[in-house]
């Protein structure tokens, strides 16, 4: 092999791997947590595909596409635990009670222990 088809091979390479964290970021939204991780890795191997004397790969900006949509509902996700859940279990004594309550029948520890722990 010459350097051309190395070089070639190793774009096509970072070119589907920045499709495939793209599209495993759309997919994992509602981790709200690993779409900024499969986002910026595809974002990473996208830079890593282009070249100085090539355009970006089509794999490459569908990759980034698709991680910009997995952030944006990673962002999404995590505005919508925050108002949901964080904000009124700290300002709403009965809804901390509930989910006090949540815990300890569905999880055989209480809120309470569990905050204690960490």
């Amino acid at each position: 092999m010459n350097s051309n088809e190395i070089n070639s091979n190793s774009i096509r390479n970072f070119a589907t791997a920045s499709l495939i964290f793209g599209a495993l970021s759309i997919f994992m939204f509602w981790t709200g947590i690993f779409p900024f991780i499969f986002g910026g890795l595809s974002i990473l191997f996208a830079v890593l595909s282009r070249r100085e004397d090539r355009p970006f790969p089509s794999a490459s900006w569908w990759g980034i596409a698709a991680s910009c949509i997995g952030l944006f509902m990673g962002v999404l996700i995590l505005y919508f635990a925050l108002v949901s859940y964080v904000i009124p279990m700290m300002t709403d004594p009965a809804f901390y009670q509930e989910m006090n309550t949540f815990y300890q029948n569905n999880y055989g520890i209480s809120l309470d222990e569990l905050l204690q722990m960490q």
